[in-house]
C-alpha cells in the first residue's frame, strides 16, 4: 500500500515534534531533579557543619523537629540507643531513604573531639508530593504538546504539498496530442517552477515530434500509394489488350490480388501510425474464410511453405464483426513468424472466442515474450543490438492491430517444445 506524500510529509513532522517534546521534557524533569538533590544535599550539609561546630563547642543538643532531626552517638555507645533508620549505615552517608509513605534524606558521618557519629534526617516528603504533581504537569504539558503538533503537522505537510498537489493535477489532466496546453509556471518556490518549465519544453518537444510523425506519415501515404496506382493501370492495360493466355490471366489475377491486399495492409499500417481507426466500415465476415484466404496468399507467395499449415475449427461458420483487413494483417504476420522459425507443420486452431495460432521451433526471447504479454501500450521491439528484425516489427504490428481491433493477445507458450499465440476474440456477430 502507497502512502501519499502529504500522509509521510505529517508523519515526519509529527515525529520530529513528538522526539523534540520528548527530549524536553526529560532535560526538563532531569534539570529539576538536580537541582533538588543540590539543593538539599547542601542545605543537609550545611546542617552538619553547623551541628559539627556545636559539637567541637559543647553546647550541640539532639534536635527533632517535623522537618528535621539530629542526633549524637558518642563513640563506644551502642546503636540501639538511635531510630532505626540511622542503625548499620556505612558512614559517609547520604541517601534519600522511604520509612512507610515517608521520605527522609538521609546525612551521616564520623567526627573527632568529640568522637562519635553524627546523624542528620530531613524529611522531604512534601517536595516529593510536590514533584510527582510537576511530574504529572509535565506530562500534560507533552500531551498537549503532541495534540497541538499533531494538528500542527498535518496543517504544515498540507501547506507544504499544496503547490505540488497543483503541479500533479497540471500534469495529469494533459491529454496527449498535438495541441497541448502549456502548464503554469507561477509557483513561489523555485524547485517547482523548474519542475514546470522543463515539463512544458517536454510538450513543446513532444508537440514538434508529433507534428514531424504526421508530416511523414501524409508524405509515405502519398508515396506509397502513387507506385500501387502505376502497377494497378499497367494491368488493366494487360487486361484489355485481351493477348494472355489462361495461365497468364491466372498469374494476373494472383498478382491483382497481391496488389490489393497490399494497397489494403498500407492502408492500414498509415492508419495504425496515425492511431486512427480504419476508415473501411467494420463489417460480418466468417473468419475460417480469412484464415483460409490468407494461408493461400502465403502459400502462392512462398511455394516452398505449401501444406504446411494445418487449420482445425470447432466452428467453421464462426462470425465476427471486424475490419477484414486489420484481421489479415493479423492472421499474416503470426503465421509468417511461426513458418520462418520451424520447420514442421503450423496448426491454427478456431474456437468459440479464441484463435490459436502454434509452432513447435525453438520458442521466442523470454524479453519479446515479456513485452507482448505485458499491459503497458505498445512499443518497439527491438534486438540487443536496438535494430528490428522481421520477427519482432511483426510481432510489434500484431500487438497493434490486436489492441486496435479490442482483442487480447496472450503468448500462452513459449519454451523448447514451440510458441502458441492465443488471440481472444471481443467482436463475435
Amino acid at each position: 500500500m502507497k502512502f501519499s506524500l502529504t500522509t509521510r510529509l505529517a508523519r515526519t513532522l509529527f515525529f520530529l515534534i513528538a522526539a523534540t517534546t520528548a527530549l524536553s521534557m526529560f532535560i526538563v524533569e532531569v534539570f529539576v531533579n538536580d537541582v533538588e538533590d543540590t539543593i538539599l544535599s547542601l542545605e543537609l550539609k550545611a546542617d552538619a557543619q553547623f551541628f559539627t561546630e556545636q559539637l567541637r563547642e559543647g553546647s550541640f543538643q539532639p534536635l527533632k523537629t517535623a522537618q528535621l532531626e539530629a542526633t549524637f552517638l558518642p563513640e563506644g555507645e551502642h546503636e540501639d540507643r538511635l531510630p532505626d533508620y540511622f542503625q548499620s549505615l556505612p558512614l559517609p552517608f547520604s541517601q534519600e531513604v522511604e520509612i512507610g509513605e515517608t521520605t527522609l534524606l538521609i546525612f551521616g558521618e564520623q567526627v573527632t573531639a568529640p568522637d562519635g557519629k553524627l546523624f542528620l534526617a530531613q524529611d522531604i516528603t512534601i517536595m516529593e508530593n510536590r514533584e510527582s504533581l510537576v511530574q504529572l504537569a509535565l506530562a500534560g504539558v507533552a500531551g498537549f504538546m503532541l495534540l497541538v503538533g499533531f494538528f500542527v503537522a498535518r496543517t504544515g505537510a498540507q501547506y507544504l504539498v499544496r503547490p505540488f498537489k497543483k503541479l500533479t493535477r497540471e500534469v495529469l489532466n494533459t491529454a496527449p496530442g498535438t495541441r497541448m496546453p502549456q502548464i503554469t509556471t507561477d509557483y513561489h518556490d523555485q524547485e517547482f517552477c523548474d519542475i514546470a518549465a522543463a515539463f512544458n519544453r517536454f510538450l513543446s518537444a513532444s508537440e514538434r515530434h508529433i507534428e514531424r510523425e504526421k508530416s511523414f506519415v501524409k508524405l509515405a501515404s502519398h508515396e506509397l500509394r502513387t507506385p500501387l496506382a502505376v502497377m494497378s493501370g499497367a494491368l488493366n492495360v494487360l487486361e484489355q489488350r485481351q493477348s494472355l493466355s489462361a495461365a497468364d490471366e491466372k498469374t494476373l489475377a494472383r498478382i491483382r490480388r497481391a496488389m490489393q491486399t497490399m494497397r489494403d495492409d498500407t492502408d492500414v499500417l498509415l492508419e495504425l501510425a496515425r492511431s486512427e481507426t480504419p476508415k473501411d466500415d467494420a463489417r460480418t465476415v466468417i473468419l475460417q474464410e480469412i484464415v483460409q484466404n490468407t494461408i493461400d496468399d502465403l502459400e502462392q507467395g512462398l511455394p516452398n511453405h505449401a501444406g504446411r499449415i494445418t487449420v482445425y475449427s470447432d466452428s467453421s461458420e464462426l462470425r465476427i464483426n471486424t475490419h477484414p483487413a486489420l484481421v489479415r494483417m493479423l492472421l499474416r504476420n503470426l503465421l509468417q513468424n511461426a513458418l520462418r522459425h520451424t520447420v514442421s507443420e503450423v496448426e491454427v486452431r478456431m474456437f468459440d472466442s479464441s484463435i490459436s495460432v502454434r509452432d513447435f521451433g525453438p520458442g521466442l526471447p523470454d524479453r519479446i515474450t515479456a513485452s507482448l504479454n505485458t499491459d503497458e501500450a505498445p512499443r518497439a521491439i527491438t534486438s540487443p543490438a536496438g535494430e528490428f528484425s522481421n520477427t519482432t516489427f511483426g510481432l510489434l504490428i500484431v500487438r497493434l492491430v490486436c489492441e486496435r481491433l479490442g482483442w487480447d493477445l496472450e503468448v500462452s507458450q513459449s519454451d523448447g517444445k514451440g510458441t502458441e499465440f492465443l488471440i481472444h476474440v471481443h467482436s463475435l456477430a
